[in-house]
């Protein structure tokens, strides 16, 4: 009933969920740096996974599931301990001191659940086939993971009000209706392509500047190109 080789991809995405777990217990030591490459490297086999199981033409609805179960972890969950992590590690004693500890808590689970209801969503919306509706998991993931990486803000009260709002407007884009374009390449012609050589080009030339810093602003490429490129669509 199951070949050897469609337990190929599956074993790739449990990589991605252990990816994930070993994130989380980084962030749980404090060590919020190994908890973003973690991430990351959770994503590299959230990719490989299902680029494996089209060469190998076994997709199948279980391989579906166990992806989204995984990206739930790695993508959902993961990131929003490294947040609460980052809050704790940045500020303990004014969280302590204004009750907010609660507070803190609750817009990482927040993402987390709207993580959760974004891949659950995905899996029954048989329009994102070739493009997305909405921003992707991975994608809000690495925005909030590089937000380690920035120089904590002196002032605690506007440091939590940016990344809570950070924290919501991901939220929001992940189940928004807005249409994102694939970035998987039917083919090389820069005809065909050209919005996304445009982003390549960007994000190249983002990450020889600012590092993993640079994926807050990617990600905003990401977004507005996908705008330009739907209002091209319409006018044409």
């Amino acid at each position: 009933k199951y070949p050897m080789k469609q337990h190929i991809p599956n074993t790739i995405t449990l990589l991605n969920l252990v990816s994930g777990i070993v994130a989380i217990i980084f962030a749980m030591q404090g060590k919020l740096a190994w908890a973003a490459y973690m991430v990351i490297l959770a994503s590299v086999f959230d990719f490989a996974d299902g680029m494996i199981a089209r060469l190998l033409h076994v997709k199948t609805e279980m391989g579906k599931q166990l992806d989204s179960l995984s990206d739930v972890v790695s993508f959902g969950v993961a990131p929003a301990i490294i947040m609460y992590q980052l809050y704790l590690q940045v500020h303990p004693f004014q969280l302590n001191r204004f009750g907010i500890n609660g507070i803190a808590l609750l817009f990482p689970m927040c993402y987390a659940c709207f993580a959760a209801y974004r891949l659950a969503k995905f899996n029954l919306d048989t329009r994102q086939t070739t493009s997305f509706i909405g921003l992707p998991t991975p994608a809000a993931a690495f925005v909030l993971i590089s937000l380690p990486f920035f120089n904590t803000l002196q002032d605690y009260t506007y440091f939590i009000a940016i990344y809570n709002a950070v924290i919501m407007a991901l939220c929001y884009l992940m189940v928004s209706s807005i249409p994102l374009f694939s970035l998987k390449f039917n083919n090389l012609k820069p005809k065909d392509n050209f919005i996304r050589y445009m982003l390549l080009v960007v994000s190249i030339v983002l990450l020889i500047i600012l590092k993993i810093k640079a994926i807050p602003f990617i990600v905003l490429t990401y977004i507005l190109l996908s705008i330009v490129e739907q209002k091209i669509n319409k006018n044409k």
